[in-house]
């Protein structure tokens, strides 16, 4: 089968990030917190499969740029913001609306920021948090938290949380993209992928405990490095094709 005629699988991923999204809502409006986390966290696959996909079948376009946005909107903005009312904010009244808002307005800030400079080629790292990936350390931190003690023991770290990545999103942070797994590139980034493999084992092994920390790690490296001036500005240079997590 030619490349071209998988194309079909790119959307059909990017509809399962949709679905995942909605499905994790109506779990949280039904109670079931922890499962609304994980189908976030499936969400997320898709969202990073697509963009693998789309690139693999070359069917990356502008239109599949704005529609991954629309569809994270959904998945890494409006579902983490109601979670975090059900689960926490809502004890503060109005107020806690205002704050569970934070994710999806700082979320929709940070995706038309980049959709202003978007193309269809690939960066070497992101200016900026991705979106995505502030949804995976909030719902991993609620599941690190009920892994370990059957509750929210960490609840008073969570406010903090929200608007450290709510700033990230839209700070000029340099974060680090998923490396290609071609000859060239796994020569160039070996450690990387030491990382992430070692990552997806440890992961394997207890996610609910080990997601959250490895998350923690992704957030503050790229912190770390931008504020030891360790990023150079050729890590922006574009290469490649678009990679979808934004």
């Amino acid at each position: 089968m030619k490349r071209s005629e998988w194309k079909w699988a790119a959307h059909l991923l990017t509809a399962g990030n949709l679905f995942f999204g909605f499905w994790a809502i109506l779990q949280v409006i039904q109670g079931n917190y922890l499962m609304a986390c994980w189908l976030i966290l499936f969400a997320s696959i898709c969202d990073g499969l697509d963009g693998k996909l789309a690139r693999f079948t070359r069917c990356s376009s502008e239109i599949g740029i704005e529609l991954d946005s629309l569809v994270d909107v959904v998945s890494f903005g409006v579902a983490p913001s109601v979670l975090l009312y059900s689960i926490s904010f809502h004890k503060f009244g109005f107020p806690g609306v205002i704050l569970a808002s934070i994710p999806l307005f700082f979320g929709v800030m940070r995706l038309a920021r980049f959709n202003l400079t978007a193309t269809t080629t690939e960066k070497k790292a992101y200016d900026g948090l991705p979106i995505p990936m502030m949804a995976n350390t909030l719902v991993t931190f609620i599941l690190f938290n009920f892994a370990l003690w059957d509750g929210f023991h960490l609840e008073v770290m969570l406010l903090p949380l929200v608007i450290l990545l709510a700033l990230l999103m839209l700070s000029h942070v340099h974060y680090d993209t998923m490396p290609r797994f071609t000859i060239r590139d796994t020569r160039k980034n070996m450690l990387k992928l030491i990382f992430i493999f070692a990552g997806i084992i440890l992961v394997a092994i207890k996610p609910s405990v080990l997601f959250f920390p490895l998350m923690l790690i992704y957030v503050l490296k790229g912190l770390v490095n931008s504020i030891f001036g360790l990023n150079a500005e050729e890590e922006l240079e574009e290469i490649y094709e678009d990679e979808p997590v934004i």
